[in-house]
């Protein structure tokens, strides 16, 4: 890869989620920018509309080489969401659904997320989206 049109294809391609990565057509409000800006290509974080530029790059090569590596060695960048719900009985119903189907998942739970109540949050990563997209319609915020 050499461009960022490349790394936004390639990211595409193996199911990367765009929920916090801005990229060519895919905007996000908050995450990490990969940017031109005039002559430098620029590796940036962008927060409640403050951006910082963390790594500049005099070629786009560079940014795309280190974006690559930055992107690859972080499981969160391919992390899909498809369970929110304050009810344990669904978060174990989900799991034994994943479980059953061999699909790899992650469970974070968030301690008193709204006056005492735990949230249960379920993400599986890259391609597994496809298999579990349909989950979203039942597990998320029941």
């Amino acid at each position: 890869m050499k461009t960022l049109e490349e790394l936004e294809a390639w990211l595409e391609e193996n199911c990367y989620s765009f929920q916090e990565l801005t990229i060519g057509h895919h905007f996000a409000p908050e995450g990490i920018v990969m940017e031109r800006d005039g002559n430098s290509f620029n590796w940036c974080y962008s927060e409640r509309g403050n951006k910082r530029v963390l790594k500049a790059f005099d070629t786009e090569q560079g940014l795309v080489d280190y974006a690559h590596a930055q992107l690859t060695a972080d499981k969160w960048y391919r992390a899909h969401i498809i369970a929110f719900t304050f009810d344990e009985e669904k978060i174990k119903e989900i799991s034994s659904l994943l479980e059953k189907d061999k699909i790899g998942y992650e469970r974070n739970d968030i301690f008193n997320y709204s006056r005492g109540k735990r949230a249960y949050r379920i993400f599986v990563f890259g391609s597994d989206i496809k298999k579990t997209e349909h989950f979203k319609a039942e597990y998320m915020y029941v």
